[in-house]
């Protein structure tokens, strides 16, 4: 489960960037969009013998009118607690039976009791990129038991935490997200598009919840955040954000640095003196992806970084390491891919698979691809 792209233009670089642009149609009334049916799911019995068997959940396709790009996203509710098992670009999405106990069963998920059977809910909801809620789709619910056994992972999952606003329809479980950076820090970060979706001249408006709902959230005083408290404000544009917040969420404190661009640089690109920008993927929901190709790779080394605005020193904010799980001031990337070749970094992560990760990683990862 990776989340995809979109692209922008350097004028000093050797590169061009492209972006393919979705069809200039439009997408049906959104009253007459029916929304996903979940199929029903036999029970569920987790045991050592077949962890590694796979779990598959399907649902219809939801059609909008035009041959939309459809983010699908697949909940799970016990009690008063909910997550998100992971998204999916068709109408299915699969999981080893490992990483769906140790999600249910983590103190940090839904706390499910090991070694016994509970009921649990499933539901699913469809979501096109017009920033439009009324487009979002949520199916009835499902019920199935599953029986559950201690978590093999580590003895911690790395947190996120949700930043709902405008810049996305008010919606929790669909907002952008900030990942904890440590085992227990209570401290989160994250690089959000805060766009103000109506009127992007107009400020954005946004807030910071603890689950994909209202239940729990803070605003107010950015030194001093306080549940339910006022929405916080910034001009519309990108930020990179670090919240600080109490285990239950009762207090926390927030900074907030705006972004000039988020680049792609190095001998691969056209050399450490060209600074190559990307730009918010075409199809991404949540405004964490950015993506562009360029179409004179020459191969060789490349970092990702964050330049302009708060950050006026070039490299005090970049990325480098295992691509799949890039780390801050890691070593220089390579490709041997050569001639028209897209880069894209991802700050949303693959939450699923840091639920199955014993190391628990960094969530950010890259991909370089041929076009």
């Amino acid at each position: 489960m990776k989340f995809l792209k979109y692209f922008s233009i350097a004028a000093a670089a050797l590169l061009a960037f492209s972006c393919q642009e979705v069809d200039k149609t439009y997408a049906a009334p959104a009253d007459e969009v029916v929304a996903p049916v979940l199929n029903a799911h036999a029970d569920i019995v987790v045991d050592e013998a077949t962890l590694a068997n796979n779990v598959t959940f399907t649902w219809s396709e939801v059609d909008y009118g035009y041959p939309a790009q459809v983010t699908y996203s697949l909940y799970v509710v016990y009690g008063e607690k909910e997550l998100q098992l992971g998204q999916s670009f068709t109408t299915s999405y699969t999981m080893t039976k490992e990483a769906l106990n140790n999600l249910l069963v983590d103190e940090k998920g839904l706390a499910l009791a090991a070694d016994a059977t509970s009921m649990i809910t499933l539901y699913v909801t469809s979501t096109i990129s017009n920033n439009n809620p009324e487009y979002t789709k949520k199916s009835e619910a499902i019920t199935f038991n599953i029986t559950t056994i201690a978590a093999t992972t580590a003895p911690w999952i790395r947190r996120y935490i949700y930043v709902p606003g405008n810049h996305q329809g008010w919606a929790p479980a669909d907002a952008p997200i900030l990942w904890e950076t440590g085992e227990d820090s209570g401290k989160y970060e994250g690089l959000v598009n805060l766009v103000n979706a109506e009127d992007k001249t107009a400020d954005c408006e946004f807030k910071f919840c603890q689950l994909p709902n209202w239940d729990v959230n803070l605003g107010g005083s950015e030194s001093a955040m306080t549940p339910g408290g006022d929405n916080i404000k910034r001009p519309s544009g990108l930020y990179w954000i670090s919240v600080e917040a109490e285990d239950d969420f009762s207090a926390g404190s927030v900074t907030i640095k705006a972004v000039g661009a988020i680049n792609v640089i190095g001998g691969a690109v056209g050399g450490w003196d060209v600074a190559n920008d990307l730009a918010l993927a075409c199809t991404d929901v949540n405004g964490q992806t950015w993506s562009a190709v360029c179409d004179n790779c020459a191969g060789g080394e490349f970092k990702f970084r964050l330049t302009g605005g708060d950050f006026t020193d070039p490299w005090a904010m970049n990325w480098g390491g295992d691509i799949n799980h890039l780390t801050a001031g890691g070593d220089n990337l390579t490709t041997d891919l050569t001639g028209k070749v897209r880069f894209t970094i991802n700050f949303r992560g693959d939450i699923p698979a840091l639920a199955e990760d014993v190391t628990n990683p960094s969530p950010i990862f890259a991909t370089v691809a041929a076009e």
